[in-house]
C-alpha cells in the first residue's frame, strides 16, 4: 500500500498541529521523508521536512513545492509570509522527532494495508476485513451489494446514529424509509462518479463511498457515515485502497454467495431459498426492480420425464415457455424449471395457455406441475412445493396426462404424504382388515358396502341403488358389519375415522 500525502496529513494532525500548504497535493504519494539542514539538499528522497527558522530559499530552489514540509514552533507566524509548501507542523518538537512522527504515520498505514491484504490471502471472512479496516478509519463501515443488501458491516460500533441502526437492523436498505436517505443518494452519486467524498446526505450526516466493480457490473458500495469524527482526505484515501481489496476479495471468491443484483430473477431465488427474514426486506429489494406485482402468484415447475436436461438445455426451454405465457418469469433453481406467473386472473393459465403448453411437454416429454394461487409473493417457496407434489402425484397415479394442477390433488397429497411416513396399516382402523379378511373367506362383499355407504354419506337409499341390491340386503349388511367390527355407524366419530381410513386404504390401493 503506498501512502498518500492526504494519509500523511490526516496521520500527523492527530499528534501534532498541521495545516495544508499552498502547494498541497493530496493524491501524490509519500514513498519516504527526509529532514534537512540548512544548506542540505537531498537527491534521493521524495519530501523534504524542514524547519522554518533555518529555511534558505536558496537552498531549494529547485525543489518542488509539493515536497516542502515546513515546521515552525510559532503559531503565530503569518502564513502568507511561508513560501509555498505541501505541509506546515506547527509544533515546538525537535525535527529529528518529527521527522520520526512522520515515519511512524506511514508505518502505520503500510502495517494497515499488509494486513489487508494477508487477511485476503488467508481466506478470511468478509467480515473480518471490514473490522479490520474500522480499526483505522474509525467510522462505522457498511458494505452493501447492487440490490441494497447489507453485506458486512461494523457490528462492534454503538449504532448511536439513527440512519445507521436502523439499515443495519433491516440489513437491506429501505429505500422509501429514512434509513435509505444517506445511502439511496449515495447510489446515485455513484452513478455518475467512480467515488464521493463528504457528501452532505442527511442532516449532520456525512458519507464517503467508493465503489466497488466486479466483473464490469457496480456490485458493492461502501459508505462511512460521520459518527465520531468528520471523514478525513486521508480516510477517503484509505477507503479507495479498501474498496480496491474488496474487488480482489470478491473476485478471489465464489462472488454468488455475496452479491445479488436487482433483476426479479434474482429475488424469485432468494424467495425459493427463502433467505428473507420479513417483508421489510423483500418489499425494498422489490422496490429496486422495475416490476409492479399483481394480485395472484403461482409457481410452474417443469421437469423431464426421462432425459437429463444440462443448463443450456433448461434455459432454451424456459425461454420457449416464457414466450408461450403471459406474465411469466423464469429461473433455473435445483434442476428445474421454475416459474413465477403473476397476474390478477385467478386461473394460472388461460384455455389457451393450457392447450399450447400441454402440446409442448408432450412433444418435448416434459412433464409440469402448477401450484395453488397466493396473493404475497414471500409464499412461493412454499408454492414450488406444491408444484412438485403434484409432479409427484401424477407419476405416482400413473395418470396419462403431462401437466398436473395441485389443486386436483391435495387431498391425495395429504393421503401419500402420510403414506412415506410408512407402517401405514398401523394407522387405519381395524374395521377395514376384519372385514376385508371375513370377504374372503365368505365370499362376501362386506367391505365393498361399507365403502359405498360412506362414499353416499351415510344414505342408505343412494347405496342400495348403486350396488343394485335391495333396501333389506343393504340394512343386513351393515348390521353384519356392526356386530362383526362391536361398532356404532351411528356414532360421528367413527364415522370420521372410517372415512378417512378407507380413502387411505383406496389411496394405496389405487395403482
Amino acid at each position: 500500500m503506498r501512502v498518500t500525502m492526504s494519509m500523511l496529513y490526516t496521520g500527523l494532525k492527530t499528534c501534532v498541529l498541521c495545516q495544508k500548504g499552498i502547494a498541497y497535493n493530496k493524491q501524490l504519494y509519500v514513498d519516504d521523508v527526509c529532514f534537512s539542514k540548512k544548506s542540505k539538499l537531498p537527491t534521493d528522497i521524495s519530501y523534504v521536512l524542514i524547519d522554518w527558522s533555518d529555511y534558505d530559499q536558496q537552498a531549494y530552489v529547485h525543489s518542488s513545492p509539493e515536497m516542502l514540509i515546513l515546521a515552525t514552533r510559532d503559531e503565530q507566524v503569518d502564513r502568507d509570509t511561508l513560501p509555498p509548501c505541501a505541509l506546515v507542523v506547527y509544533s515546538a518538537t525537535s525535527l529529528s522527532q518529527l521527522f520520526e512522527i512522520c515515519r511512524d504515520v506511514m508505518r502505520y498505514y503500510f502495517q494497515w494495508g499488509d494486513e489487508l491484504l494477508s487477511l485476503i490471502m488467508k481466506n478470511k471472512d468478509l467480515q473480518e476485513l471490514v473490522s479490520c479496516a474500522h480499526q483505522l478509519l474509525k467510522n462505522p463501515i457498511m458494505i452493501l451489494d447492487s440490490s441494497m443488501k447489507v453485506l458486512a458491516f461494523t457490528p462492534d460500533d454503538t449504532m448511536d446514529d439513527a440512519i445507521w441502526k436502523l439499515t443495519v437492523e433491516k440489513g437491506y436498505a429501505d429505500l422509501d424509509g429514512q434509513s435509505s436517505l444517506v445511502l439511496k443518494r449515495g447510489l446515485a452519486l455513484l452513478n455518475d462518479h467512480d467515488s464521493a467524498y463528504n457528501h452532505p446526505m442527511h442532516g449532520d450526516s456525512w458519507a464517503s463511498a467508493k465503489n466497488v466493480v466486479v466483473n464490469g457490473n457496480r456490485v458493492a458500495l461502501v459508505s462511512l457515515i460521520q459518527k465520531n469524527h468528520p471523514i478525513s482526505e486521508g480516510d477517503f484515501a484509505c477507503l479507495c485502497y479498501f474498496g480496491d481489496m474488496l474487488a480482489l476479495y470478491f473476485k478471489t471468491r465464489d462472488s454468488l454467495s455475496y452479491l445479488t443484483d436487482n433483476r426479479l430473477e434474482s429475488i424469485i431465488t432468494d424467495l425459493l431459498d427463502e433467505r428473507f427474514k420479513n417483508e421489510a426486506e423483500l418489499n425494498a429489494r422489490i422496490r429496486n426492480v422495475n416490476w409492479l406485482p399483481k394480485l395472484n402468484f403461482f409457481i410452474l415447475t417443469i421437469q423431464s420425464c426421462h432425459l437429463f436436461l444440462n443448463k443450456m438445455q433448461m434455459k432454451k426451454i424456459s425461454e420457449a415457455i416464457v414466450k408461450m405465457l403471459s406474465n411469466a418469469w423464469a429461473v433455473i433453481y435445483d434442476d428445474h424449471i421454475v416459474i413465477l406467473i403473476n397476474h390478477n386472473s385467478p386461473l394460472s393459465l388461460n384455455v389457451q395457455e393450457t392447450s399450447n403448453l400441454r402440446y409442448f411437454l408432450k412433444q418435448n416429454q416434459l412433464c409440469a406441475g402448477i401450484s395453488n394461487s397466493e396473493k404475497k409473493i414471500s409464499e412461493i417457496a412454499r408454492l414450488y412445493r406444491q408444484s412438485l407434489i403434484a409432479i409427484e402425484m401424477g407419476s405416482y397415479l400413473d395418470l396419462a396426462d403431462d401437466l398436473f394442477l395441485f389443486s386436483d390433488h391435495r387431498v391425495n397429497s395429504m393421503l401419500y404424504a402420510f403414506i412415506k411416513l410408512g407402517d401405514v396399516e398401523s394407522y387405519l382402523n381395524p374395521c377395514i382388515k376384519q372385514l376385508q379378511e371375513y370377504d374372503t373367506k365368505k365370499n362376501a362383499a362386506l367391505l365393498k358396502t361399507l365403502i359405498a355407504y360412506l362414499k353416499n354419506n351415510c344414505k342408505q337409499l343412494k347405496t342400495s341403488q348403486d350396488l343394485f341390491i335391495q333396501r333389506g340386503t343393504l340394512t343386513y349388511r351393515l348390521k353384519k358389519i356392526e356386530e362383526l367390527c362391536q361398532v356404532n355407524l351411528s356414532d360421528d366419530k367413527l364415522i370420521f375415522d372410517l372415512q378417512l381410513s378407507l380413502n387411505l386404504y383406496l389411496f394405496m390401493h389405487a395403482k
